[in-house]
C-alpha cells in the first residue's frame, strides 16, 4: 500500500486579530431556475483546445496585498494569456458587497485593462451590496459555463439548503458533456481553517460531487491555502487574495496542504489533465498539483 503524505500545516507567528468576525445574515435572494451565465451555456472554444484560468478569493480590501496579487495575475496572463478570472468569493469589504474606487478600480486596474472577464461567486460579505452582479457580471447566485473541456458550475454557500440550487446543481451536473468538471462554491465543504466546513454542502453537495464527476471544487471563506483530497474529489480552499490571513486550526481527513500565504491560482485543463499552480505575491510557487481527471463512469465506480 503506497504511504500517504503527511499534511503540511504552517502557522502564523502571531495571533490574528479580530479573525472571528461575525458573518452577515444571509439575504434570501432565490435564483431558483437560473439559466447559465451569459447569453447561453456553451463553450465559446473547441472542446479540444486547452483552457487556463486564473482564481482568487477573499481578495477586494483595498489591501497592499490585494494590489500586489493583482500585478501578478496580470504578469501571469501576459506571459501566458487566460481566459477569465474565477473568483471564490467575498468580493468586496468595507462597505460589504460594494466595489469602492479603494478596493476595486486601483488595485484591480491592470486585470480591467486587459478586459479579462470575470466569473464571480458570492461570498458572506458579497450579499450586503450588489457589485458583484454589476461589476462582476454575477447577476445570478448559482449559474453554469463551459469553455473548451470545461465545464465549471458557481454555487451560492449562503443557500446550501435551498433545492432549486441542488436541482439546478444535480440537472447542470448530469448533463454535462465536457470532460472537467469544477465546482466554486465560497464556503468550503472540508477545511482546515478557522472557520468550520459546512457540514450541509457535505450532506447534499458532495455525494453529487463524487457521483457525477466532479475533478476539483474551488472555495474561498478561510484566507489561506489549503489542499484536501477525499472521495476522490480534489479541494481547494483559495482565499488569500487581500484579506488579512487566517490560520490552520484543523486536521480533517485528507489534507494534503495548509498554508496562510496570499496567492493565487493558475488553472490550466484539457480533455485529460487539470493542473492547478498556487503563486505567492512575489511569483514564487506555493504548491503545484496535478489534479486528476475523473469521468461519471469513473465516479459511479468508486462510489459503488
Amino acid at each position: 500500500m503506497q504511504a500517504v503524505p503527511r499534511p503540511v500545516i504552517a502557522l502564523p507567528a502571531r495571533p490574528l486579530a479580530g479573525a472571528a468576525a461575525a458573518a452577515l445574515a444571509v439575504l434570501a435572494i432565490s435564483s431558483a431556475g437560473a439559466a447559465p451565465h451569459g447569453p447561453t451555456g456553451a463553450s465559446t472554444t473547441p472542446s479540444s483546445s486547452p483552457v487556463r484560468f486564473l482564481v482568487k478569493g477573499d481578495w477586494g480590501t483595498g489591501s497592499s496585498a490585494q494590489a500586489a496579487i493583482s500585478r501578478r495575475m496580470c504578469a501571469s496572463h501576459a506571459a501566458r494569456p487566460a481566459a477569465f478570472i474565477l473568483t471564490t468569493g467575498d468580493n468586496f469589504y468595507a462597505p460589504d458587497g460594494t466595489a469602492t474606487p479603494g478596493s476595486f478600480d486601483r488595485p484591480e486596474a491592470c486585470l480591467l485593462a486587459a478586459g479579462l472577464p470575470w466569473r464571480a461567486t458570492w461570498g458572506n460579505h458579497d450579499v450586503g451590496g450588489t457589485s458583484t452582479a454589476t461589476r462582476l457580471s454575477s447577476p445570478r447566485r448559482w449559474y453554469s459555463f463551459a469553455r473548451g473541456p470545461l465545464r465549471v458550475v458557481v454555487l451560492d454557500g449562503n443557500q446550501p439548503a435551498s433545492r432549486a440550487q441542488l436541482s439546478f446543481l444535480r440537472r447542470t451536473l448530469a448533463r454535462a458533456t465536457e470532460p472537467v468538471r469544477v465546482v466554486s462554491i465560497h464556503q468550503p465543504v472540508y477545511t482546515a481553517g478557522l472557520h468550520a466546513p459546512s457540514r450541509t454542502e457535505q450532506r447534499l453537495m458532495a455525494p453529487l460531487f463524487r457521483r457525477y464527476g466532479v475533478s476539483l471544487v474551488l472555495s474561498g471563506h478561510n484566507h489561506a491555502y489549503e489542499r484536501i483530497v477525499t472521495g476522490g474529489v480534489t479541494y481547494i480552499v483559495s482565499g488569500g487574495g487581500g484579506a488579512a490571513l487566517y490560520p490552520c486550526v484543523r486536521v480533517p481527513r485528507g489534507l494534503a496542504r495548509c498554508r496562510p500565504e496570499h496567492h493565487f491560482l493558475e488553472v490550466d485543463a484539457s480533455a485529460t489533465s487539470l493542473v492547478v499552480r498556487a503563486v505567492r505575491r512575489n511569483g514564487s510557487t506555493l504548491e503545484s498539483v496535478r489534479v486528476p481527471v475523473r469521468t461519471p463512469a469513473a465516479a459511479s465506480a468508486q462510489t459503488g
